[in-house]
């Protein structure tokens, strides 16, 4: 249950990086929204820096399961 628990996480993360990423790069240009979650920027960006968050809550929330 553990590691569901922490996949879960990193998805819910992941997927909420993709959608600031996309909500930022919607307000800085003249892209429907649409356009900029399936953008080349947006998907390099995510594969630059997209992991970060998902691998920091992922160690933090397995630090804190393992206490219990």
């Amino acid at each position: 249950m553990k590691s569901t628990k922490i996949m879960l996480a990193i998805i819910a993360t992941l997927l909420s990086t993709w959608t600031l990423m996309s909500l930022i790069g919607y307000i800085l240009s003249d892209l429907s929204l649409r356009d900029c979650y399936t953008n080349v920027g947006t998907i390099i960006c995510m594969t630059l820096f997209g992991w970060i968050p998902s691998v920091i809550i992922g160690c933090d929330l397995e630090e804190k399961l393992d206490k219990y």
